[in-house]
């Protein structure tokens, strides 16, 4: 039984970085920002698709129907899904670029305290009998 919905085996350093490499990311760490046209002049998506089969052998099998009618939006969703097994998250944050709204994306490292704030809370009960 895999440890994770998504993926039979967790993604490895090697195909993090030749993922974040078709971005344009030189690694986990890089804050560097980018948007939908950034892709879309880059080639993101061909780069994507010529990288499939690879990505495939990662994926369960009922899930690899991500990889098929690849688009922007799906690029960056496959970019979330394999870094966040990482520790990371990729935000997206809508801004105005010479009039025209855009969303630029961030690697982002999930802070464990969000993950659970629950535990970091102390809490207090009294209990009362009448």
């Amino acid at each position: 039984m895999p440890k994770n919905q998504l993926f039979k085996v967790n993604p490895d350093q090697t195909i993090l970085n030749q993922l974040l490499g078709v971005f344009g990311l030189e690694d986990i760490c890089d804050q560097r920002t980018f948007s939908r046209d950034y892709l879309i002049k880059e080639g993101v998506v061909a780069k994507v698709e010529d990288m499939r089969e690879d990505l495939k052998y990662y994926y369960l099998p009922c899930k690899q129907k991500l990889l098929s009618n690849l688009s922007e939006k799906r690029c960056i969703t496959i970019l979330r899904q394999f870094i966040k097994p990482s520790g990371y998250r990729c935000l997206g944050i809508e801004k105005s670029m010479n009039g025209k709204k855009t969303m630029v994306y961030q690697l982002l490292e999930i802070e464990r305290e969000q993950l659970s704030p629950k535990a970091s809370e102390k809490r207090e009960y009294i209990l009362t009998f009448d």
